[in-house]
């Protein structure tokens, strides 16, 4: 296994470095004692000034302690990391070879109906760029997963059914571990759901040894509430009767439900099975707990009133049945996906209706209740989190289609509705949703909405300001606003709907959302191309939008020590020859020969031209996705590179890259690496920067360097992740004095107690 050999070293180091600091700890506590005692003996002597100047050094001795203790727990969670992964790869090569000796032993040699044998070249123009239609070699099976991270049918090698064998044990046989143990985004978390995407929402945890899923969504195994009792899901109940008739108990990979023969849903059932397995099914004995937030940023909580009995009581009239107190349950809605944030709310109010979630506002508006809404939990700066202790109010159950009219394209529809349920819903009436988001298996339509989410098809589709039609919105008193309107063209007044677009929950609670869906594309092209410089890669954009026009979908981008992430931590194998920049070019139209032939010369001429040095093209929906990946899992290789400083940045196109040169010579040999990639079509860059573990002075040098040079260029410190609670006191870098005082009116106007998300969006008062 790749690293495995340096395994001890690594441990040896990060332990020295943990002795270290504790010797520092005890260095500056010692210091503490004697500042303290010197204090306590002169300070009848001492003057003011001189008392305060005595204090501040031993407040300084202080904080200097609880850096080192802080570091400390960083550097203790990359090393649970840096085992937990060597283990799961030992895991997955482990099951890997058996099942590949098995098939040498039983001589079972095949070939998928999905092209995974040798790279087919049908064609290979004058240019040299080659079009491939059957898919990749097997050297890429581990990077086959794509757009959404779902397994397909194409995806599986088709397995001879032998005699006295299993069908099902043939059919987990048949899944590549890469497909299914998908390392989750954070490094600290565990294994996560049929979905294969992290912790949005609730779960609930597996308490059977033998599943190769920690956690699952609850909607992804039918359940509502959390079932007393140990709890696993009832494929892997049929499994295990399938082992005891005969199968290997150590064959683990799942295949997924719709290649189960004869089960229909994934309703769960009880087990009794001991927990055996490493860690239980508590999310604190998985990792450590999340810092509350109070605790790690200076925050003070408002003169909010305390949620009494009489509270409960009268919310448990509003929505019977659905009032959540237990503390397990408020466990997941109270952290952020990336584990950075951590609130304290007691309770959760599941509302199913508008009118449930007037009442809940109107009581709480009476009452001086602070209240969190919350959809898929996705976010990135944790808007969706309590800070304190907010009553959560999750749009998880309003989820109902409401209309959808097949010759406008008008959807309307709840703000629970997760947006890849709707993505199916649409693309069976031949319509796409305008928005598409790594997270789309888990976050809500009504948190993009209320986020202003961007994504992947931003560039084609544009902004949801201009995709959404209407909005039902519930202010903090309880009025209900019903602009949810399905006309595309509506002059008469303030638009007022945008005021609610990306004011993350702050001015009202969305509960509906009307939204104009494009007909589906036909024709889908992806090509990948190695570019020698960046400017190279503005030319090619340049040149991209004059010859494609109307079919171009997405325009992505790459920086060379990305692609040495993605196969360094991945496995993935980069299609193309190395290359200082790589470009991701989707098209998306009706014609496949029109397409084919726009795209086709356009390759030509960025090849001809020296813009591009190398390029591959895929057209099949597999090739397709094995191309995404090299983009979309990003960010899943920076998790297993270190500890991750994360920027999203909006910059004028020539100066788009100029940051992440600027911030290598600034943070010299402090920082593992610098990445840059993102939506170019968008003027977006992702900036990343890696070290081995957190540390206080380099976040230092980053901060506030990155926002003044963003500033500097008049962009923005937040191109589409928001602002929520981490971002807010930076936002005066992107908007003038002017704007903010308008926009604490309008949070005045509409939400005078200030309710509605507090401690969000806003720059904190002085």
């Amino acid at each position: 296994v790749s690293g495995i050999e340096n395994l001890p070293c690594e441990l040896q180091r990060n332990f020295q470095l943990m002795r270290e600091l504790d010797q520092r700890t005890e260095d500056k506590k010692a210091e503490i004692d004697i500042l303290a005692a010197e204090y306590i003996s002169t300070v009848k002597t001492l003057s003011s000034d001189q008392r305060v100047e005595h204090l501040q050094k031993i407040q300084s001795a202080y904080n200097k302690c609880k850096e080192y203790s802080d570091d400390k727990v960083q550097l203790a969670m990359q090393t649970y990391e840096m085992v937990d992964k060597h283990i799961r790869r030992l895991d997955a090569d482990l099951a890997r070879f058996e099942a590949d000796l098995k098939d040498k032993l039983e001589g079972s040699d095949f070939e998928s109906s999905g092209g995974r044998g040798l790279k087919s070249k049908n064609s290979v123009n004058k240019v040299g760029v080659c079009l491939v239609s059957e898919g990749r070699g097997q050297k890429e099976k581990r990077g086959s997963r794509g757009r959404g991270r779902r397994t397909s049918e194409d995806d599986t090698p088709k397995k001879k059914k032998h005699k006295g064998g299993s069908e099902f044990t043939d059919t987990i046989l048949s899944v590549h571990p890469s497909d299914v143990l998908d390392m989750p985004v954070d490094p600290n978390e565990p294994t996560y759901c049929l979905c294969h995407q992290v912790s949005y929402g609730e779960m609930i945890g597996c308490d059977n040894p033998d599943c190769p899923i920690e956690w699952f969504h609850f909607a992804c195994v039918d359940l509502t509430t959390k079932p007393k009792g140990k709890w696993w899901p009832v494929w892997l109940f049929c499994w295990r009767a399938a082992c005891v008739q005969g199968a290997s108990v150590r064959q683990r990979m799942w295949a997924g439900p719709s290649k189960i023969p004869g089960l229909g849903g994934l309703q769960g059932v009880w087990g009794t099975g001991p927990l055996v397995r490493r860690g239980s099914s508590s999310a604190s004995s998985r990792a450590p707990e999340v810092t509350l937030t109070p605790e790690r940023y200076p925050v003070r909580r408002l003169p909010f009133s305390v949620v009494s009995e009489d509270d409960l009581a009268a919310l448990e009239h509003i929505v019977p049945g659905r009032v959540i107190t237990d503390p397990e349950e408020l466990e997941a809605p109270n952290v952020d996906w990336l584990r950075t944030v951590r609130g304290s709310s007691k309770v959760l109010l599941r509302p199913r209706t508008t009118q449930e979630v007037a009442h809940i506002l109107r009581y709480c508006h009476e009452r001086n209740l602070a209240v969190n809404p919350q959809g898929g939990n996705t976010g990135m700066v944790g808007g969706s989190t309590p800070v304190f202790d907010e009553i959560i109010v999750s749009t998880a159950l309003m989820n109902q289609v409401l209309s959808f009219h097949d010759v406008s394209g008008v959807l309307v529809c709840q703000a629970g509705c997760v947006l890849e349920a709707l993505s199916q819903y649409v693309e069976e009436q031949g319509f796409v949703m305008p928005l598409d988001l790594g997270a789309k298996g888990s976050c809500h339509i009504g948190g993009n909405v209320a986020t202003n989410a961007g994504g992947l098809r931003f560039l084609r589709y544009g902004s949801l300001r201009g995709t959404v039609l209407g909005l039902e919105v519930v202010l903090a008193d309880g009025t209900v606003l019903n602009c949810l309107t399905s006309l595309r063209k509506d002059n008469t007044g303030y638009d007022l709907k945008q005021l609610f677009i990306g004011s993350e929950g702050t001015l009202g609670v969305i509960t509906a959302v009307s939204v104009l869906c494009p007909p589906k594309p036909s024709a889908v092209n992806v090509a990948f191309l190695g570019c020698p410089g960046f400017a190279e890669v503005l030319q090619t954009f340049r040149t991209c939008r004059a010859m494609l026009g109307e079919i171009l979908s997405a325009f992505e981008f790459m920086d060379a020590e990305c692609m040495k992430l993605v196969r360094l931590h991945l496995g993935l194998s980069c299609p193309v020859q190395e290359s200082p920049f790589y470009v991701l070019v989707e098209t998306a139209g009706s014609g496949p020969g029109h397409d084919a032939e726009k795209l086709g010369r356009f390759l030509e001429q960025v090849l001809d031209s020296g813009l591009v040095t190398d390029g591959t093209l895929g057209s099949d929906e597999r090739r397709i996705k094995m191309l995404w990946a090299l983009r979309e899992r990003i960010t899943e290789a920076l998790s297993h590179d270190g500890y991750v400083y994360k920027y999203d940045l909006s910059l004028p196109l020539d100066r788009l890259y100029d940051l992440v040169g600027d911030l290598r010579a600034r943070l010299g040999p402090s920082a593992k690496r610098v990445v840059g990639y993102g939506h170019l079509g968008d003027g977006n860059l992702h900036l990343n920067v890696t070290a081995e573990t957190f540390s206080a002075s380099l976040l230092g040098t980053l901060e506030p360097y990155v926002y003044e040079w963003t500033a500097g260029q008049r962009g923005s410190v937040s191109a589409e992740h928001g602002l929520g609670f981490k971002k807010k006191d930076v936002l005066s870098y992107s908007k003038p004095p002017e704007a903010l005082q308008l926009m604490r009116q309008l949070k005045a106007l509409l939400d005078p107690k200030g309710i509605l998300n507090p401690y969000k969006m806003l720059p904190t008062h002085a």
